[in-house]
């Protein structure tokens, strides 16, 4: 099994933090910061031919902080579940179970995400209804922390490079709404680049074909420490959106909602809804 599993610096500070188990990928300078870890990645893809048989990642210089995983055991884990086409390591099982995709995620803590992603599909002409997508833990990678073939990579990197073209040139009210800056805690952070971290779930979500191979349950951190009381909710969570992707059948929707909102009530201090509903 061939892997080229990068790590992104740009400076000493993330230089430091790098694991030397991964081959280090500097974007020089960081003349862009605006595009985040998508400036390094995309000059990899345009400055190298890969593989299709070959597995290509490019990790943060965060990965260890929010995985608690270091190079051997990604390599030990993916050794361990040979032949599929894409390994997650999605750091986050509270994320990951208590929201219907990613983009539902991305709605309650970046208003209006779901809007300017769907417009982008829309400008793509990808027929997919964010506000309906399901994402479980199978197809669930935040952070972009994904190691995978040019199968999936592909796919990826059009998505991207559609939103890159239209972000770059700025002449229309999509790109303006693609270059807004979105809260971040007390970083500046534009919109393109929470919807470019979230279309590995999309293109997973859209690619059922895709054999894929996602950080067991019992080994994901639970993001929010609040949630660990409620671990086994977190897996029926999972395991109702993974019933109604099978079957459509709004019953496990309904029941997916009721324990979200209870999961909520309980764990975090921030949710304040008197009954269950999206987030959208």
């Amino acid at each position: 099994m061939n892997k080229h599993i990068l790590q992104i610096h740009y400076d000493e500070a993330s230089r430091r933090m790098l694991d030397p188990g991964f081959t280090p990928l500097e974007i020089t300078g960081n003349p862009r910061p605006d595009w985040r870890e998508y400036w390094g990645i995309r000059n990899y893809f345009l400055n190298n031919s890969l593989n299709e048989d070959h597995y290509y990642g490019f990790l943060s210089p965060l990965f260890f902080d929010k995985t608690r995983m270091n190079a051997q055991q990604v390599r030990d884990f993916m050794d361990s579940r040979p032949g599929a086409d894409v390994y997650t390591f999605s750091p986050s099982m509270s994320d990951a179970s208590a929201y219907l995709s990613v983009f539902e995620q991305g709605a309650r803590r970046h208003p209006g995400i779901v809007q300017v992603a769907q417009a982008l599909m829309a400008d793509i002409g990808l027929e997919v209804n964010l506000q309906s997508l399901v994402n479980d833990f199978r197809t669930t990678a935040y952070c972009n922390y994904i190691i995978a073939k040019p199968v999936f990579w592909d796919k990826w990197f059009a998505i991207n490079e559609h939103m890159f073209a239209l972000a770059e040139a700025n002449a229309t009210p999509l790109a303006r709404k693609l270059n807004e800056v979105t809260d971040y805690g007390k970083s500046t952070v534009q919109m393109k680049v929470f919807i470019m971290e979230r279309i590995g779930s999309l293109v997973m979500a859209l690619m059922p074909e895709l054999q894929v191979n996602n950080l067991n349950i019992a080994a994901m951190r639970f993001g929010d420490p609040m949630f660990y009381p409620c671990r086994d909710e977190m897996v029926m969570l999972d395991a109702l959106k993974t019933a109604y992707l099978h079957s459509a059948d709004q019953a496990y929707l309904d029941r997916f909602y009721a324990l979200r909102h209870d999961l909520l009530r309980r764990c975090d201090p921030e949710y304040r809804r008197d009954r269950p509903s999206p987030f959208f």
